[in-house]
């Protein structure tokens, strides 16, 4: 598999000498948003099934996403966006065989690693109430199956055991999972020191990715307090979502109120423009249309 496989690049990544900062992947939405993550000098960004299910279905996460709406959602990013994509795969959108089917839409899709998580289906987001977790070797055969369907792309295995089950059964389950050649190890919710040294213990070299998530009732420590717990990477999956909701919904609410956006915050279309690759649209239809007037000749007004 070549070095600049999606894959192989964030193997690159993961492999930082000891010591180094976590690795700190926004979540991304869409192409728009993508790109704003790769403009920021991100080297990593996460495709969350919660932003996918608030944006593509206007639903909460309770497993109303399915694999089809993600690889379709991390294609058309990949197609934008050279940084790695970490994707949310849930709890693999069925047993073993759909499991290894849906790795294999990931990696095909563009996908640099895939999460699969051991709740029990329909899942719900990791920070709402009433989760559960299927028995260890259930979740141990989902991960063993993306492990063997698996060429290039990363495979993360997440348990949600910590608030379920207790410390016991996570730090059990991460053990099982690095057992079973997993890439990395994932721990849904908050670990104390003494969890996290038995969690890095039972991970053995295996790296550990933790959730910096927004979705809690308070906001997460900054990525870099991670790194005393042994994150290597370090997600921050709704942080943009929950920004641009709030932007648009005062938007929304003055246009309303006063018959006007002016006053709001707002990216200037100029901006938005640079940002979508109007220069490089524009040189690519010169050199292929001589004729036709430039598109950056007029004044960049939207319709």
């Amino acid at each position: 598999m070549s070095s600049d496989a999606p894959g192989s690049r964030l193997r690159a990544l993961l492999q930082g000498p000891a010591g180094t900062e976590p690795l700190l992947a926004p979540g991304c939405f869409d192409t728009l948003s993508a790109r704003l993550v790769q403009e920021a000098g991100f080297e990593v960004a996460h495709l969350s099934g919660a932003a996918v299910s608030a944006v593509a279905l206007g639903l909460p996460d309770l497993g109303f996403v399915g694999a089809t709406d993600m690889v379709q959602a991390l294609h058309r990013i990949f197609e934008a966006v050279s940084v790695p994509l970490i994707v949310d795969a849930d709890a693999g959108y069925g047993g073993p065989l759909q499991t290894a089917r849906t790795l294999r839409r990931y990696e095909l899709a563009g996908a640099a690693a895939l999460h699969i998580e051991d709740q029990v289906l329909p899942k719900r987001c990791g920070h709402m109430a009433g989760k559960a977790v299927v028995s260890l070797p259930e979740a141990v055969a989902r991960v063993e199956a993306a492990v063997e369907a698996r060429d290039d792309i990363v495979v993360i295995a997440r348990t949600d055991a910590l608030s379920v089950a207790g410390p016991e059964e996570a730090v059990r389950r991460v053990a099982a999972f690095a057992a079973r050649g997993a890439d990395a190890v994932f721990v849904e919710g908050t670990l104390d020191p003494e969890t996290a040294e038995r969690v890095r213990e039972a991970a053995g070299h295996v790296p550990l990715v933790l959730n910096a998530s927004e979705s809690g009732t308070a906001d997460p420590a900054p990525a870099h307090t991670y790194a005393d717990l042994g994150a290597r990477v370090v997600l921050s999956p709704v942080a943009p979502l929950l920004a641009a909701a709030q932007a648009m919904r005062t938007t929304l609410r003055t246009l309303r109120s006063t018959g006007t956006a002016a006053g709001t915050a707002r990216m200037p279309w100029s901006e938005l423009n640079d940002l979508l690759g109007l220069a490089e649209c524009a040189s690519l239809e010169e050199r292929f249309s001589p004729d036709r007037p430039g598109l950056l000749s007029h004044d960049q007004e939207s319709t």
